[in-house]
């Protein structure tokens, strides 16, 4: 009997304690698809960019309406944290950043460093090490506002810009806070991130719910850029040639379209369709060279050439030509981490691995073994198709134009 009782009593005691006490309502919280972070008279300056549900469909897209799908608010603090909590100064809604698409940081919070934000991401468990990063030309606060048709969910949109440009082009990295770290803390300690920039016109025009009922905007939001961090500090920047070389020197290229123009102004261009590139530092008495070797399949997609591009000759100039672009893309690469002084392409690391004795001689010196470095380039370009035209339009209306006369 007593056994009952104490199970009974047990039982109604675990009833009266169970439940989310520390639960928080859905309606309460301010999911945030982005933040930025920027720095303004010695303080911290944090931007929110929180969804509103009811303006929000599920797929992310816009056809217009009476409401944004976003509003946007700023808070400050001498530190990370105290910015936040001051947030609630002004907002009815708990802050939650599991759903950020985007850490947008600001051109003077970048040349300032980014050791704070890091420890802040590591430190505390509401915000993920996995959300993307993106360079702000100018002050995060200022891109947050600005919505991006036909998505109505701007930080969102920004994330899928950064997917799509590295699935169709591979012009600039995906870079997210975890991967920067790992980079920054490595030996060579860089690491590159992309710049998202304002063109066009009035750019006030993409901060109203009007611009999604037009069919074209004088302004939108842009990828132009590589910003270059050694440790936690921006040192510099590279364009999109210069950055793309980088991307084939670090094995980042996915997918991108090679275009090339011949003596006579016929142009080819070749969709690259798999990459795969090795960067390893050969030593060389006391000195290293690095060595590249790019293994690329690729098909012609564009051809105005009056030449037969089916024959076997043929095929092999169109292999060299492509093999001459990405050799000289490569260079491009090269010749902008040499002239910022920093290595781009993590060899540091390589030479530590495989030579740890040598990394302890070169380290206090590894600027100006740098500087001296030279490269290597060796690429192998297989053309696997020529499309389905065999030739090229050009030669057909040739071909047809002679038979004429």
């Amino acid at each position: 009997m007593f056994r009952r009782w104490f199970a009974l009593i047990l039982f109604i005691s675990t009833m009266s304690i169970a439940g989310c006490g520390n639960g928080v309502e859905l309606n309460d919280l301010g999911i945030t698809t982005a933040t930025g972070v920027d720095r303004q008279n010695g303080n911290w300056n944090i931007s929110y960019q929180i969804i509103v549900p009811p303006a929000s469909s599920t797929n992310g897209s816009s056809t217009g309406g009476s409401q944004a799908a976003v509003t946007t608010f700023s808070s400050q603090g001498k530190t990370i944290r105290e910015a936040i909590a001051k947030s609630s100064l002004e907002n009815p809604k708990k802050l939650y950043f599991a759903h950020t698409n985007i850490l947008l940081i600001g051109d003077d919070a970048a040349k300032y460093g980014i050791s704070e934000i890091m420890d802040d991401y590591y430190r505390n468990i509401d915000a993920r090490e996995s959300v993307k990063i993106i360079i702000a030309d100018g002050k995060a606060r200022d891109y947050l506002n600005k919505l991006v048709p036909p998505e109505k969910q701007p930080g969102r949109a920004l994330s899928e810009i950064l997917e799509r440009n590295k699935e169709r082009g591979s012009f600039y990295p995906v870079m997210n806070l975890h991967e920067v770290a790992l980079k920054i803390t490595s030996d060579s300690g860089v690491a590159g991130i992309p710049i998202v920039t304002l063109k066009g016109g009035d750019a006030s025009k993409l901060e109203s719910i009007d611009t999604f009922k037009q069919t074209s905007t004088s302004s939108h939001l842009r990828l132009d850029g590589l910003s270059v961090f050694f440790k936690d500090k921006e040192i510099g920047n590279l364009n999109e040639t210069e950055s793309k070389g980088i991307s084939w020197l670090t094995d980042g290229v996915d997918r991108t379209n090679l275009s090339y123009t011949g003596v006579k102004g016929e142009v080819n261009s070749f969709l690259v369709r798999k990459a795969s590139v090795k960067v390893i530092p050969i030593k060389s008495g006391s000195h290293y060279t690095v060595q590249v070797s790019a293994k690329v399949d690729a098909e012609l997609d564009e051809s105005t050439a009056l030449k037969d591009i089916v024959n076997t000759q043929i095929v092999d100039e169109l292999q060299i030509q492509a093999e001459q672009i990405i050799r000289k893309e490569i260079m491009d690469g090269w010749n902008a981490s040499q002239r910022l002084h920093v290595d781009m392409l993590g060899i540091a690391n390589k030479i530590h691995q495989r030579h740890p004795k040598d990394w302890k001689v070169l380290k206090n010196n590894w600027s100006e073994e740098l500087a001296h470095m030279d490269i290597n380039i060796n690429v192998a370009v297989t053309l696997r198709r020529v499309g389905l035209l065999q030739d090229s339009f050009n030669r057909l209306l040739e071909t047809n134009s002679e038979g004429e006369y």
